[in-house]
């Protein structure tokens, strides 16, 4: 995203405006409160410098920016640059995730500039954010409910559908919504501020979406993020490779997940099954816990008839990684099995 020309640079506009302020004290703290030179203070940290309350800042700010706001020369200035901020906006569909926002006006660094400009000029408004949105910047009252009216909407959809969407699929949800909440369509800037703002809704390692809250979005713990990375590759691996898969996609990046605890944890859990020498498969797709044993009473018991030695190789083999030689050792147990004409039965 390319930031816009501007007839003023914000940083060229914030250095003039903030020397019309004779109180240098009151400077230093719009300065240090926005974080225009550099990081961003709190109250309580400026009032420990200064020997003062964190409330006195707090009004020294407040007093600061009313006195800006009410100044001519300043007003003057703002005009030179904040209707072009407002008109870039509604360009943007008339709401925009704040980060997205200031990338489409300007580099990174210049940010705090223009939150500042913003504020002081209030020719756009803002909200902070919440549990389902981010920190959005908007023209009208009506405009950002009707966003949020469409983020809640493709919410509720991937909520119905309980899987996660590719990026494509996504978008075409987010269009459709809009197209249905505004009465006609936006063009493409529009829709993907609409979709800036939804804090509810996020991307996976493997470019996937879905709600936040969703294992396979942000998984919580070495089990979770096993549990994807099994559906990803969709077949059985050995717990080296889990883990190894784990970090690859980058869910570990505080602290590799290490191999014995991949195996510790998914032997514990009732969606994983060892389905061989430290291989491990997904409940779901059929293969069943237990002993060679246990799995050979299962399948002769499903079956309700004889099988041949061929056949109950083959469906032991769909529910477990195993050798052939081992599922006719413990078809040999005389008081589990009988070997009968046509094959096997249970006794």
């Amino acid at each position: 995203m390319n930031p816009i020309s501007l007839p003023v640079h914000p940083k060229d506009a914030t250095a003039k405006i903030l020397k019309s302020i004779s109180n240098k004290r009151a400077e230093d703290v719009l300065n240090r409160r926005f974080g225009i030179r550099g990081k961003k203070h709190t109250l309580e940290a400026i009032g420990k410098q200064y020997g003062i309350t964190r409330e006195r800042v707090r009004q020294i700010e407040e007093a600061a920016m009313k006195s800006l706001a009410e100044n001519d020369s300043v007003k003057a200035e703002l005009v030179s640059i904040t209707p072009q901020l407002k008109e870039h906006l509604q360009n943007h569909g008339g709401v925009s995730e704040e980060g997205r926002y200031f990338s489409s006006v300007a580099d990174e660094k210049y940010h705090p500039h223009l939150n500042f400009l913003l504020l002081l000029a209030r020719p756009v408004s803002r909200k902070e954010e919440d549990e389902k949105h981010h920190n959005r910047w908007y023209v009208a009252d009506e405009t950002l409910a009707k966003a949020e009216t469409v983020v809640h909407r493709v919410m509720n959809e991937l909520d119905d559908k309980k899987k996660v969407v590719s990026e494509s699929d996504l978008w075409n949800m987010f269009e459709r919504h809009t197209r249905e909440v505004f009465g006609f369509s936006k063009d493409e800037k529009a829709v993907k501020s609409y979709m800036s703002i939804a804090k509810s809704i996020a991307k996976n390692p493997y470019g996937e979406y879905g709600l936040v809250h969703w294992p396979e979005i942000n998984p919580v713990g070495v089990r979770d993020k096993a549990y994807v990375v099994l559906t990803k590759i969709g077949k059985p691996l050995h717990f080296t490779d889990v883990a190894k898969q784990i970090n690859k996609v980058g869910w570990s990046r505080k602290r590799s997940a290490h191999p014995q605890t991949v195996h510790n944890e998914l032997i514990k859990d009732s969606r994983f099954v060892l389905v061989g020498r430290g291989m491990y498969a997904l409940k779901e797709w059929g293969y069943e816990p237990g002993t060679v044993k246990d799995v050979l009473l299962s399948v002769m018991k499903s079956a309700g008839k004889p099988l041949s030695k061929e056949e109950i190789i083959k469906r032991v083999g769909e529910k477990r990684i195993v050798k052939a030689n081992t599922v006719l050792l413990n078809l040999q147990d005389k008081k589990k099995f009988r070997r009968i004409d046509t094959g096997y039965s249970l006794v």
